[in-house]
């Protein structure tokens, strides 16, 4: 699961709303929208603050964002 997916099923199961998470994050619903939807990319002191609200943590397996290209060769 993508980083934006286990923040969408950590929403669910705490029962957090995008309004009350955006509160506490302290950003504008409509950025943390943009965010979860993938259209824009999150800062990575947005995602921490909330991955610290919501209780989880981030892996070195934990994949926030696709590279449109892979590079083998570097």
């Amino acid at each position: 699961a993508t980083v934006r997916e286990k923040i969408f099923l950590r929403m669910k199961e705490l029962n957090v709303k995008q309004v009350e998470l955006s509160d506490k994050v302290g950003i504008k619903t409509q950025n943390l929208s943009a965010y979860l939807k993938g259209n824009r990319t999150i800062p990575f002191d947005v995602l921490e603050k909330i991955c610290m609200v919501l209780g989880l943590t981030l892996g070195n397996t934990d994949e926030v964002y696709k590279s449109p290209k892979t590079t083998d060769n570097v």
